[in-house]
């Protein structure tokens, strides 16, 4: 069950309680501390002045400076704690929203850089001005309670304030509270169009389509501008109306205080401490008004993250301990059907692999041989039957933790940014020895030290300065790092020249000689030469599956009867 909203924020940083308490006490003492300057101007006015005296002049000054700087001093300790208190939180929860996000077994309703960003809202609210008004807010009463000493009705109007300004701050939320959601909205839109175009911003160039992108980002823009001036419209409004509210609020205060000087029931000393002393009781008031926006974000953030850990603890305490499986991976797929978008990809698939042999993939387009190759990774998860390794079924709860270490390579190369050797160590740690013979069996080892800096040749997010064939055999030498047992390839040699296909030959013939289970996908001839059982798919069936040369013998009496390969989009080729 999702916590209730109104309680989330406070709920996710309970466990930073104490530190919260040491900040209270510190805004108590700083809050006390805050009425020296009125009680010094008090007695200025109302003993200096009067008596004239030099000597009590300076004692009041000097113990009025001492104790302003204990104020300043309990207030930076008080942002050290809000600081370090920020720091804590990041540690807490920071490791436990990553990995959330990247676990199948978490319920997510976003895409997980909305999670990370609210894990940042809620931090900057627990070390911005918005807790530190909620902090101050209580001490307020002590103004107020001096208010009531100078004068009651002092007091009592210092009250009717302060209600007036909670008014204005439940105003200022109905505000602008729907200008600014539409104005987020409207950027994030427009942020997304325009990062999407720029990772395809060469072909979009090359195929004449960079006007007709300019004209919809523009249109983009446009929105965005309104729903923006919308939000300033109303964010100016409320400011002004916030102003003048206090302005005039602290004027009366002044006028009401002056007609009790008049009627000589009041000081002049406290006809004017009366007006400092009205401005601190409303500042934390006035600080709420202008952070009220981020506090509800800060708690709708904390809903969300805790519905999220909530919901993969509740999984990690239902599910037995798991141990990763024992090498060699013996695969067995049981009727297994996979739907994708309401469309069926994959209809009641039986297979059996076995180490130390390769299975080759070939198909037409859209027959479901990535989908297949996704499904034996643990990325795509069954409807129905069953994937086993080892006899052991594989789920979307227990895929990460079973399948550590398998190899995969996707038909789109994606190299993080970073170094050479990161990128093939997967992020881990950099263990030169298994790095560089990853290398070294993929024909890149000599490529790399030809490279200014070789293997700490820093990447960008398009793999740049590495060409394409490049790319594909980085994704490649990151497959096979540490050997895995599991090995899957996605079109693994589709940028590949013939020199790098005869290597990838190679090294799938060693690889096999390691009992290593490997599945390739593909549409060239040239893994069959490495192969050992052929895997045909149409439509997301079986058309043939078996040894090698039974299946080419079977596709070459299908050409015989039908000789149609561009319509089927299979050929047989010869080995």
């Amino acid at each position: 069950m999702k916590p209730a909203r109104q309680h989330s924020l406070w709920v996710l940083i309970k466990p930073f309680r104490a530190q919260f308490m040491q900040m209270a006490w510190l805004s108590l003492l700083t809050n006390v501390l805050m009425l020296v300057p009125t009680l010094y101007m008090l007695q200025l006015y109302d003993r200096v002045m009067q008596s004239r005296n030099t000597l009590t002049l300076v004692a009041v000054t000097a113990l009025a400076a001492g104790l302003l700087l204990l104020m300043a001093g309990a207030d930076w300790l008080r942002n050290l704690y809000a600081i370090k208190t920020g720091v804590q939180f990041d540690l807490t929860y920071g490791k436990q929203v990553f990995s959330a996000i990247f676990d199948a077994r978490t319920t997510l309703n976003q895409s997980p850089v909305q999670s990370l960003q609210q894990l940042t809202t809620v931090r900057q609210f627990m070390s911005g001005q918005g807790l530190f008004a909620m902090l101050d807010m209580p001490w307020s009463v002590v103004y107020i309670a001096v208010l009531f000493v100078l004068h009651p009705v002092l007091g009592a109007t210092a009250v009717v304030f302060c209600l007036v300004q909670c008014l204005v701050a439940w105003w200022n939320q109905r505000v602008i509270a729907g200008p600014a959601q539409q104005a987020q909205q409207s950027k994030q839109h427009t942020e997304n169009f325009i990062q999407q175009k720029i990772r395809h911003l060469q072909t979009s160039h090359v195929l004449g389509m960079s006007n007709t992108l300019r004209q919809r980002w523009q249109a983009l823009l446009a929105e965005q501008s309104q729903a923006e001036h919308g939000w300033l419209a109303a964010s100016d409004l409320s400011q002004f109306v916030n102003k003048w509210v206090r302005y005039t609020m602290q004027s009366l205060m002044l006028a009401i205080a002056a007609w009790l000087t008049i009627k000589g029931q009041i000081s002049v000393g406290s006809m004017i401490a009366s007006n400092v002393l009205i401005a601190r009781a409303l500042q934390p008031f006035d600080v709420i008004v202008h952070s009220w926006r981020q506090w509800l974000q800060a708690n709708a953030a904390a809903s969300d993250l805790q519905a999220m850990l909530a919901s993969r603890q509740q999984h990690l305490q239902t599910l037995p301990a798991i141990q990763p499986l024992q090498r060699p991976y013996q695969l067995q797929l049981h009727g297994v059907t996979v739907e994708l978008q309401a469309r069926r990809i994959l209809n009641s698939l039986n297979l059996s692999i076995s180490p130390g042999r390769l299975l080759c993939i070939m198909g037409p387009s859209g027959s479901g041989k990535t989908t297949l190759a996704r499904l034996l990774v643990g990325v795509v998860t069954p409807q129905a039957g069953s994937y086993q390794i080892n006899q052991s079924a594989i789920l979307a709860s227990n895929a990460r933790t079973l399948l550590t270490g398998i190899g995969y390579l996707p038909q789109q190369v994606s190299l993080l940014e970073g170094s050479i050797a990161e990128n093939v160590a997967r992020f881990g740690a950099l263990e030169s020895q298994h790095i560089i013979q990853a290398c070294q069996r993929v024909g890149l080892h000599e490529a790399i030290l030809r490279l200014p800096h070789g293997y700490d040749t820093r990447l960008d997010e398009q793999g740049l300065p590495l060409s394409g064939g490049q790319r594909q055999l980085l994704g490649l030498a990151r497959a096979i790092y540490k050997e895995p047992p599991l090995l899957v390839l996605d079109e693994p040699n589709a940028s590949l020249d013939e020199f790098g296909e005869a290597r990838l030959m190679e090294l799938l013939q060693a690889l096999k000689g390691l009992q290593t289970t490997i599945v390739v996908v593909t549409h060239r001839s040239g893994v069959l030469k490495v192969t050992d059982d052929l895997l045909i798919l149409k439509r997301g069936e079986v058309v043939h599956h078996g040894p090698r040369d039974a299946a080419i013998a079977y596709l070459n009496q299908l050409q015989s009867a039908a000789p149609q390969p561009a319509s089927s989009g299979m050929t047989a080729p010869s080995t």
